[in-house]
C-alpha cells in the first residue's frame, strides 16, 4: 500500500489549489474560498508557478481584483499568460479567508502584494475600534493620573490643635470661672 497521496492541483504551504488555469476566462465559483494568481517561471519547482497575488472569493467580497491590483499585474506578466488556481473552503468565513490569504502572502511574499495588506474593510473597522476603546482607556487612565497628581499638589489641611500628653484637669472656661468667684 503507498502511503503517499499525490493530490492533483499545486501546493501552497499546507493548502492544496486546484490545478492553474488560464485567467482570461475564469469565473469565481459560487461557494467561497481563496484564489491565486501565477505566472509561468521556470525557477520554481516542483511546478513552474510563481505566485504573484493571493485573494478570496465568496461572501461579503465585492470586487476579486482592485484595479491598482490589475494594473500591478499587467506590469508583471503579460495579461494572456495569467493562471489562477483555487483553493474552495466551503462554510468558511471572511475572517478564515482572510487569515489564509495573509498567511500566504506571508509566507510567499508575492510580487503584487506586501504583506497583510489584503484585509477586507470590516476588519480595518474592528481593528479601527479596537485602537479607540485602547485610546479612551488610555485617556482615562490619564485622567486618574493627573488627579491623584494634583492631589499631591494640594497644600496639607490645617493641623487641628493637639491634646496635651498626661492627666490634667480639664481646661476651665469662664463659666466655671464664675462660679468660683462667688
Amino acid at each position: 500500500m503507498n502511503s503517499f497521496q499525490v493530490h492533483p492541483g499545486i501546493r501552497f504551504n499546507d493548502y492544496f489549489f486546484s490545478e492553474p488555469k488560464r485567467l482570461g476566462g475564469w469565473m469565481a465559483p459560487r461557494c467561497a474560498g481563496v484564489f491565486v494568481i501565477l505566472a509561468h517561471d521556470p525557477n520554481w519547482a516542483p511546478k513552474p508557478y510563481q505566485p504573484l497575488f493571493f485573494g478570496e472569493f465568496g461572501n461579503n467580497v465585492r470586487e476579486i481584483l482592485l484595479p491598482q491590483d490589475q494594473v500591478k499585474l499587467a506590469t508583471l506578466a503579460r495579461p494572456e499568460t495569467l493562471l489562477v488556481a483555487m483553493l474552495p473552503m466551503p462554510f468558511s468565513t471572511t475572517a478564515q479567508r482572510t487569515a489564509v490569504c495573509n498567511q500566504l502572502v506571508w509566507a510567499y511574499n508575492p510580487g503584487c502584494q506586501a504583506a497583510g495588506t489584503n484585509a477586507p474593510p470590516s476588519e480595518l473597522a474592528r481593528k479601527l475600534e479596537e485602537l479607540e476603546k485602547k485610546h479612551e482607556e488610555q485617556s482615562t487612565y490619564m485622567q486618574l493620573l493627573l488627579a491623584s497628581a494634583n492631589k499631591l499638589l494640594e497644600p496639607p489641611p490645617p493641623e487641628r490643635p493637639r491634646r496635651q500628653v498626661g492627666f490634667l484637669p480639664p481646661p476651665e472656661t469662664a463659666v466655671d470661672h464664675q462660679i468660683k468667684a462667688y
